[in-house]
């Protein structure tokens, strides 16, 4: 486990027993900290698939199913609500996308879903809310 992975789950509250119920705690505010955040986890758990600028162009191999090009909403198959994405990412789809909920706490995927909405083009990404103490 690398330095970075520690720090970043030494600062991530521990899971609660109402994990199952997270979904409906969330999303998290879509804010730039969180964004930042969502950053660091998807660069340590989605860049295998989804190469850094979420296209996922130079990890295609055609072995199974190439993974989706995060910067495409209208392409997905799966949804582009927060929740559909936070549950893709939870529990994995049924085309090769593996689940993480194993991998990443509930918050941390949250962080990862305002990220993945960070890389839609401008016109469909969310409008950047200001918290007073953002998670």
């Amino acid at each position: 486990m690398s330095l970075l992975t520690l720090s970043l789950l030494a600062q991530s509250p521990r899971p609660s027993s109402s994990d199952k119920s997270r979904a409906a705690n969330g999303p998290l505010a879509y804010t730039s900290k969180s964004i930042a955040r969502g950053k660091q986890f998807y660069l340590i758990h989605c860049v295998e698939c989804h190469d850094q600028d979420g296209k996922g162009l130079g990890r295609r191999d055609f072995n199974g199913t190439p993974p989706a090009d995060l910067t495409d909403p209208d392409a997905w198959t799966h949804g582009v609500s927060p929740d559909a994405i936070f549950s893709n990412i939870r529990e994995g789809t049924k085309d090769d996308m593996p689940p993480f909920k194993g991998r990443l706490q509930d918050e941390q995927i949250w962080h990862v879903v305002n990220f993945v909405r960070s890389l839609w083009p401008e016109s469909k990404r969310p409008k950047l809310e200001t918290v007073a103490d953002p998670k």
